[in-house]
């Protein structure tokens, strides 16, 4: 396992407090246990539709009622001896999350991916387009339906790292080549054909060569088709306990979200997705130029 070379000191979870919201957490709360870190609970109280979607109710019966859950959430994770702050705030969401995130000197946000109504839904659709584009650190989203994949938080076995050669991708490329357990799909999804195919799939083996530090078998593979689908097709295919990408270098507005591959793999896919920024490793930037690709 060399899951500690993508090590998290301070891991801020973002949380509506509804009944799904409660994987994210509580697959934060078991990457936290994982890599000793300290977990930072927010919670926003914003009447538009996040945290209560169906309605804005009394300013005080709100308060009151996030504040009882973020006393059992904390004493919850303090039987765990898990370090545990908590943030109960009002405003803008996006906002008060990075302002969150900055306090805290966070390495990783995780964000659940779906409220409790579509007006909710739709909320934090845009709120996730808009911390994709600003947060300063790696992002990870949860979906509910990556409960069975919570005792794997941190200690990832089967790792699908998509890329398409930008800056931003290759760096999770890296990312994921470094943290994988025990299986990594590099895959490129192209509107190449033939002999161009073939180039692609040159470059994606020397991007990602079998890693012999820690003996992780790689898999790659570079295929037509939709990104998203196709993303989504092997995650479920191989069984990934995560999916990495690079994250949108600029804020997507909702006439982006269609074409977007990042949040329709999102939309897809049972298992997280970690995004990470362009930057974030030397060794990406020094690959893309050795293959002449441009950034």
């Amino acid at each position: 396992m060399n899951n500690t070379l993508l090590k998290f000191s301070t891991v801020v979870v973002a949380t509506d407090l509804s009944h799904q919201a409660s994987s994210a957490l509580r697959y934060a709360q078991e990457l936290a246990h994982h890599h000793n870190a300290t977990l930072v609970v927010v919670h926003v109280i914003d009447p538009v539709g996040y945290a209560f979607p169906e309605g804005a109710p009394q300013s005080i019966a709100a308060d009151e009622q996030a504040r009882r859950e973020f006393q059992r959430i904390e004493a919850e994770l303090r039987e765990q001896n898990i370090p545990v702050r908590s943030v109960l705030e009002r405003g803008t969401v996006c906002e008060r999350i990075l302002q969150a995130v900055a306090d805290h000197h966070a390495d990783l946000l995780v964000l659940g991916t779906r409220a409790r109504t579509g007006a909710g839904r739709a909320a934090l659709g845009t709120i996730a387009r808009q911390l994709l584009a600003k947060a300063p650190c790696p992002i990870l989203t949860v979906a509910p339906d990556a409960e069975p994949l919570i005792p794997w938080a941190g200690r990832w076995r089967r790792i699908l790292a998509a890329t398409d050669f930008s800056a931003a991708s290759l760096t999770a490329l890296v990312t994921a080549h470094r943290i994988a357990g025990s299986q990594l799909l590099a895959l490129h999804v192209s509107h190449s054909v033939g002999e161009e195919l073939s180039q692609k799939l040159e470059q994606l083996r020397f991007l990602a060569p079998f890693n012999e530090s820690h003996t992780v078998p790689v898999e790659h593979v570079v295929t037509p088709g939709d990104p998203a689908c196709m993303i989504a097709s092997f995650a479920r295919r191989t069984h990934a306990d995560l999916v990495v990408l690079g994250a949108p270098e600029n804020e997507l507005t909702e006439e982006d979200f269609p074409a977007s591959t990042v949040m329709n793999v999102i939309a897809q896919v049972n298992c997280p997705v970690l995004c990470v920024r362009a930057g974030a490793s030397v060794r990406a930037e020094e690959l893309a130029a050795e293959v002449a690709i441009p950034c």
